[in-house]
């Protein structure tokens, strides 16, 4: 005797934060148990349930792709290989590959526009850490440089 899969949506793949690296289900029970109104009928959001982290969901948005694509900053040729952003050389770029620190410090970076995957230029090191991400200019401690993780390139 055989069975047959029953009928219906397949479970939705997990998805992890790029803030805090919490594995989760999109849309599934942890939408639902925060009370969110659209959870029933899909929305194009993910929503951490552990940080708060909201992104939109490329999968389902044409327009976060059209925007992703749009604004995509392509790194210099003069990248870094790894490490933190407390490494980097005046003049140089590198990606995010996350972000370690304190959850309010790293909601204020993540407000500016510092999240995993986005590309960094360190404009100067000396005598604090200034550093453009996309069209904001952010100034940072050396202690908070070095709680950024780059990207092996």
């Amino acid at each position: 005797m055989t069975t047959l899969p029953l009928a219906g949506t397949p479970p939705a793949a997990a998805t992890t934060c790029p803030l805090c690296s919490f594995v989760y289900v999109p849309g599934g029970d942890s939408c639902r148990e925060h009370g969110c109104p659209i959870a029933t009928f899909g929305c194009a959001t993910q929503h951490c349930p552990r940080c708060g982290y909201t992104m939109p969901d490329e999968s389902k948005s044409g327009a976060a792709r059209l925007i992703r694509r749009l604004f995509r900053r392509q790194p210099s040729p003069v990248t870094h290989t790894a490490g933190s952003l407390a490494d980097l050389k005046a003049g140089s770029f590198g990606i995010v590959e996350r972000l370690q620190g304190p959850p309010d410090l790293l909601a204020r970076l993540t407000a500016q526009g510092l999240a995993p995957g986005v590309a960094v230029h360190v404009l100067q090191r000396l005598p604090t850490f200034v550093i453009e991400v996309g069209e904001t200019t952010l100034g940072l401690e050396k202690g908070v440089a070095a709680g950024i993780v780059l990207r092996q390139s």
